[in-house]
């Protein structure tokens, strides 16, 4: 189970209304609302659980340098990179992603700063 964060709603996009725009610990992060029982206010925080969805394509890279930018927006959807730690089950970047198993698909980047391109962020209010 993942860990709980507070989050700021700064949009909800009019057309797409899975697509929220939040604040999490200092980020700026678009997520795509998987679960979410009552209308999201913006402006309002929540308290909510994130998980990733892996692109495809399985793109993780050792980053170049440490960024002080964890999430990078790819184009204008839900894809993105992350860049953080992976320590074991656990990838630490603008929070902590438990239980993504990357560490046994891709051994040889565990306990090192990574970039992992994703297809989205989930997000449950």
């Amino acid at each position: 189970m993942n860990s709980k964060y507070a989050a700021v709603v700064l949009a909800v996009d009019p057309i797409v209304e899975e697509e929220v725009l939040l604040l999490v610990n200092g980020m700026k992060v678009k997520c795509f609302a998987s679960y979410c029982p009552e209308k999201v206010e913006v402006g309002k925080s929540y308290d909510v659980e994130l998980d990733i969805v892996l692109a495809d394509d399985n793109l993780i890279v050792v980053a170049e340098k440490r960024a002080d930018r964890f999430v990078e927006i790819i184009g204008g959807g839900f894809p993105c990179f992350l860049y953080g730690y992976l320590g074991g089950s656990v990838f630490r970047s603008f929070v902590d992603f438990m239980g993504q198993e990357i560490h046994y698909d891709y051994p040889e980047f565990n306990e090192q700063f990574v970039k992992i391109r994703v297809d989205r962020i989930n997000v449950y209010f």
